[in-house]
């Protein structure tokens, strides 16, 4: 029960800088339709192992074993301008507790040690959590004494170990222990996670591009939603971004609540990420690659003359970039303009100019770009280039199919997006959609 905190907030844990945060690249809002994953999360947990660093409680770790519960029985709302709002009207729950206290006079002593089954039926609980940043920055939860009841209609305990024992002859100190001390543990064991999460993740291991999902501003909550601002900084491992050369570009804008998630990227999102790639060096390719590719299509013998027209020899070669691609976005499509040079050796290279319309997918937790057939010029004007020009643009075509980076978006493990449907705007796009839940130990709760 106390962890479906720890896995939503998961949602929010993002690591600021202690530098001028860029403009935002990527904005995700989560509206009060999530709440109908509550009861999949809480699901979720059973048999999960979770530890308690809280050194007042005698409990080392606890394992939620049983979960019984009415999906209209829990409830999640927004409190605007404070943070969220956690209610379970009837709930029964077993919990296995590790308990270990040892305490220091001249040396170290183990004063007790053992497990209790901790067993309640009719339970009910208000919980507010309120979210703020920590001096360095970082993600912080605040649970206040006064935003956090819990009670229970009956509390059973089963123990090993002499204190144990004791504890199971006097009910009424398990009942202080779930009343008093489970809300104190709560807000530590929340923030000792957070803590520890790193928002930066490789996107691409033979590129080392790395994408910094930092948070870039305070977390907006209204009544319907949660609104989340991440830099989302595309680099190359172990380089800075300089964010004041790229061009700068209009903040994703969220109108609806409609859906249970909108993620809002911007041109500057997208142009970021083209310097990155552009600063990461030249795609090395062999035409065997472009070859079962081709061959996809057409019959061996309609490629292979087409491919000696446009002069690159059998074996390896080089498809540069040289200069980092423009990308816009209007109402009606995101378009890359791509200036790049092909090398093979002993031949001459050819440079071309190349404009793309894209559209975007999403596949779980991942953003797709799509490329569209691309139209290509070579720079130079001759017939022959010409000619060369139009083969060109199916090596173009298949070698953006190639090299496509596939772009996390920063959900847990368990949640992916479906339903994705996307709305251009100038200088930004909106994909709208709805949450799925696949727990990985689902199958062991009680329903």
């Amino acid at each position: 029960m106390k962890s479906s905190l720890v896995h939503f907030f998961f949602l929010v844990s993002l690591i600021s800088s202690d530098t001028a945060a860029p403009p935002p690249g990527i904005k995700v809002r989560i509206t009060e339709k999530v709440k109908d994953l509550g009861l999949m999360y809480l699901k979720g947990l059973v048999n999960q192992q979770f530890q308690i660093e809280e050194e007042d409680l005698p409990i080392k770790s606890v394992t939620l074993t049983k979960l019984q519960v009415d999906p209209a029985q829990v409830d999640l709302k927004f409190q605007q301008n404070i943070g969220l709002q956690f209610e379970i009207k009837d709930l029964n729950f077993a919990l296995e507790l590790q308990r270990e206290k040892n305490v220091h006079f001249f040396k170290e002593f183990k004063i007790d040690k053992g497990t209790t089954i901790f067993t309640g039926e009719g339970v009910r609980a208000m919980i507010l959590v309120r979210m703020n940043q920590n001096p360095k920055g970082h993600l912080n939860v605040e649970i206040r004494k006064e935003d956090c009841k819990i009670n229970a209609d009956t509390i059973t305990t089963k123990s090993t170990g002499f204190i144990g024992k004791v504890l199971d002859l006097f009910i009424r100190v398990a009942k202080h222990f779930f009343k008093k001390k489970i809300c104190p543990a709560l807000q530590p064991m929340i923030n000792n996670k957070l803590k520890d999460l790193s928002m930066i993740k490789t996107v691409h291991e033979g590129r080392q591009l790395d994408l910094d999902y930092s948070l870039s501003s305070d977390i907006a909550v209204t009544s319907r939603s949660l609104d989340m601002s991440f830099k989302g900084l595309m680099s190359v491992h172990g380089k800075d971004v300089d964010t004041d050369s790229i061009r700068p570009s209009k903040e994703p804008v969220f109108t609806e609540t409609s859906q249970m998630i909108y993620v809002g990227f911007s041109e500057f999102f997208f142009n970021v990420a083209a310097m990155a790639i552009y600063k990461s060096g030249p795609f090395e390719l062999d035409t065997d690659i472009l070859h079962r590719q081709l061959a996809e299509w057409v019959p061996k013998r309609l490629w292979d003359t087409p491919f000696n027209v446009v002069g690159i020899a059998s074996g390896q070669f080089k498809v540069e970039l040289t200069k980092a691609p423009d990308v816009h976005i209007s109402k009606n499509a995101l378009s890359a303009t791509v200036d790049i040079e092909i090398k093979s050796d002993g031949q001459q290279s050819l440079r071309m100019t190349c404009r793309d319309n894209m559209n975007v997918e999403f596949k779980e937790r991942h953003l797709i770009p799509v490329f569209q057939s691309p139209s290509c010029d070579d720079t130079i004007g001759t017939i022959k280039k010409q000619i060369q020009t139009g083969f060109v643009n199916i090596y173009i075509y298949i070698i953006t199919k190639l090299f496509v980076i596939e772009i996390p978006i920063p959900l847990p493990a368990e949640l992916s997006i479906i339903d994705a449907k996307t709305q251009f705007e100038e200088g930004y796009l909106v994909v709208g959609g709805s949450l799925t839940f696949n727990p990985q130990s689902s199958s062991n709760a009680e329903g």
